[in-house]
């Protein structure tokens, strides 16, 4: 079942260009950027922008099917549907989804909330594609909440990544240019 509030109005400041530089709320981002109202949230890491289908980066909510995936929805939800947020990104996944970064008007990352409520993994597997400062910040989130038993981490859970492939993912041990991204960001 996917959520969906439809926008009122049509001068909401709604926006789809690329960014003016590779920063937002001083976050190295992509350089792409759409700003709009979230229409609709499909589960714990995938919202509708614009019309747009935006997939949280770095992170990995559980599947709805899974313990945990409606309550991480739900969660996501409450943060953003029916409010006003950027989207910053540099590219769209197979699907035609942008793969983006998620920030509310007060700077507040959409994307690290998931992982430091409990209600998504810190998806290690595409570390390369943040830097170093972000991916501390994933790791620490995830590390606090598994600590406090937060969320999904309040019962033994199971990776959204082994739940659809059977496998866990393939995490780099180091990433080109030391801390930095492997798309240049």
């Amino acid at each position: 079942m996917v959520m969906a509030l439809s926008a009122c109005g049509g001068g909401d400041g709604a926006s789809f260009a690329p960014a003016t530089g590779n920063t937002h709320c001083g976050v190295s981002v992509g350089t792409q950027r759409i700003s709009g109202v979230v229409t609709s949230v499909h589960d714990g890491d995938t919202i509708t922008v614009l019309g747009e289908s935006i997939r949280l980066a770095s992170i990995d909510a559980p599947e709805l099917d899974q313990a945990y995936g409606p309550s991480s929805r739900t969660h996501l939800a409450a943060m953003v549907w029916g409010q006003s947020v950027t989207v910053t990104y540099a590219q769209k996944d197979l699907y035609d989804r942008v793969v983006g970064t998620v920030f509310k008007s007060d700077c507040s990352q959409v994307n690290l909330n998931q992982v430091a409520s409990g209600a998504a993994w810190y998806y290690e597997a595409y570390k390369c594609e943040i830097d170093l400062r972000q991916r501390q910040a994933y790791a620490a989130a995830q590390a606090a909440a598994r600590t406090v038993k937060k969320g999904l981490w309040a019962t033994p859970a199971v990776a959204p990544w082994v739940h659809r492939n059977g496998v866990e993912a393939k995490v780099p041990a180091t990433c080109p240019n030391g801390d930095g991204a492997s798309n240049g960001w």
